[in-house]
């Protein structure tokens, strides 16, 4: 009976083996597809969203919610901040509750429900803000966690090493195409309607959703079913009720205090900042503190600081991108081509053509040239350069030309030019050091670890944001990126041969 449901045609090894065997997905399992489309309902989701959201924010009523520059630039660093800190929650409920699967089908739900908020419009000022309170809230908690590419993987056998790194390949290029379209397509549109772009932005996520359900069963068999490490029974709902009595005494204390005139809209940001440097210290610390880590584990945690440090400052120049850089297009950029006025967030797509086009260059460099015998570290300094001759760029119009403006398109041509040299450099080398460096029992933790830098450079942004509220004085964030881009660099230069020691 035993060896009937292990082995039978029902049992789930029989499931699985049929999945693992499945090529009818252009050679790929057909979960491939089904995890790709939703990929690129994902990034179109995002990529809609980022598209308008800061400039709805601070549109003037009863086109947007007239909220100052500074603080649209907060919102959405803030949001942002909480998302990084919540994956390490989304990623463990997607382990250790849900299953990969409801992880994927619940997160899309929760984040559809979100952009739909922002869909409805503002019937009065205080609706509207109400609604974007919410709609930010419900965008912090990324109950999906990494379930998209964990599933991705277990799709194929540990051997399977080309068809799995295929696979991931399909995903980029989802991601890049929407990436392309949703800028476009949302942006322009935005220009005249902000709710519409927000509910397309919703359909795409309920879509990514929808496709996980319908296909579940049929494609992934057992895979993503149920829970990796399942909580022992009873334990999860003892879990959840003091979570949620922690959340809303939280949420219900930061509320009545509001209202109370206690503490400001700036206050709530001051509680958001002093938490995305406590929990990624925390989680850092605790990762350290391991009592079965090796003299050799402990070694590689000093090169692993020091390249943290310097990729606080790079998760900084991302956080730049969707606040700063884009009031910066919308208020200081002409725009016109030809006589069609290209909307601000339609902008962004030269950054992703550019990624497209360049993309293919720089692995023919690690791989066919001898660029591929440079210093691991040196790579990852230029890349730093890079940025900051990015930053450098937008900082000669402000300087030079201040009472010009609206500036040239063309500055921002050459600005994601830049950048785009810099995330070929800086990213994928990062993320390697990173998996060359952590401890085989602690790898995925590492990785978390590594992108909390994205917190801790959200901290940031939202303390400079206190500080630089306007367009005019946003700008003066440029020349001080320039600089510290450089100390940056120069110390990871001159750090380098220490660095890669301690990597050995």
């Amino acid at each position: 009976m035993n060896d009937e449901l292990q082995h039978g045609p029902g049992s789930n090894n029989a499931r699985l083996e049929v999945v693992l065997d499945d090529s009818k997905f252009f050679g790929h399992p057909r979960g491939v597809g089904a995890l790709a489309a939703g990929n690129f309902f994902n990034s179109f989701a995002w990529g809609a969203l980022y598209a308008i959201l800061i400039f709805y924010l601070y549109s003037p009523f009863t086109k947007g919610l007239e909220f100052t520059q500074g603080q649209a630039a907060s919102m959405v660093t803030a949001m942002g901040a909480c998302n990084s800190i919540f994956v390490i929650l989304g990623s463990w409920l997607a382990d250790r509750v849900l299953g990969l699967r409801k992880a994927l089908i619940i997160g899309n739900i929760i984040k559809g429900t979100a952009f739909g908020l922002l869909a409805i419009p503002a019937f009065s000022l205080t609706q509207g803000r109400i609604f974007a309170f919410i709609a930010l809230f419900l965008m912090s908690l990324p109950i999906m966690g990494a379930s998209n590419a964990s599933l991705t993987g277990q799709l194929y056998r540990k051997t399977d090493n080309g068809r799995r790194d295929a696979a991931f390949t399909i995903h980029t290029i989802a991601n890049n195409i929407a990436g392309l379209v949703a800028p476009v397509l949302v942006g322009q549109i935005g220009m005249k309607n902000y709710h519409i772009g927000f509910l397309i932005a919703a359909v795409a996520a309920f879509l990514y959703g929808a496709v996980i359900f319908f296909t579940q069963h049929k494609f992934f068999g057992p895979l993503g079913e149920k829970p990796i490490k399942p909580l022992e029974e009873g334990k999860f709902r003892k879990i959840f009720i003091r979570f949620m009595l922690v959340l809303i005494v939280l949420i219900g204390t930061i509320v009545a205090l509001v209202l109370a005139e206690v503490i400001s809209f700036q206050g709530v940001l001051n509680i958001i900042t002093s938490a995305t440097f406590i929990i990624p210290i925390v989680f850092l610390t605790n990762l350290l503190s391991k009592k079965d880590l090796t003299a050799l584990d402990r070694r590689r945690m000093k090169p692993f600081l020091k390249l943290f440090a310097a990729q606080i400052v790079m998760a900084l120049c991302g956080v730049m991108l969707t606040s700063t850089v884009a009031i910066f297009i919308d208020q200081k950029i002409d725009r016109k081509i030809l006589g069609f006025e290209v909307a601000p967030g339609s902008v962004g797509t030269i950054y992703t053509v550019l990624g497209l086009v360049l993309a293919p260059v720089f692995v023919w460099l690690w791989t066919k040239t001898r660029a591929t015998h440079i210093r691991t570290t040196y790579k990852y300094g230029l890349g730093i350069i890079f940025s900051a001759l990015g930053y450098g760029l937008l900082t000669i119009p402000i300087v030079l030309f201040k009472d010009q403006a609206p500036y040239s398109l063309l500055w921002m041509v050459f600005y994601y030019l830049f950048l785009t040299f810099s995330d070929n450099l800086v990213w994928p080398i990062g993320s390697s050091l990173v998996a060359k460096l952590s401890p085989e029992a602690y790898d995925t933790q590492m990785q978390t670890a590594w992108g909390q830098a994205g917190t801790i450079g959200n901290g940031i942004a939202l303390i400079l944001f206190s500080f630089y509220q306007t367009a005019d004085q946003q700008v003066n964030l440029f020349p001080i990126m320039t600089g510290l881009l450089l100390v940056t660099a120069l110390l990871i230069f001159g750090f380098s041969k220490n660095i890669e020691k301690d990597m050995v």
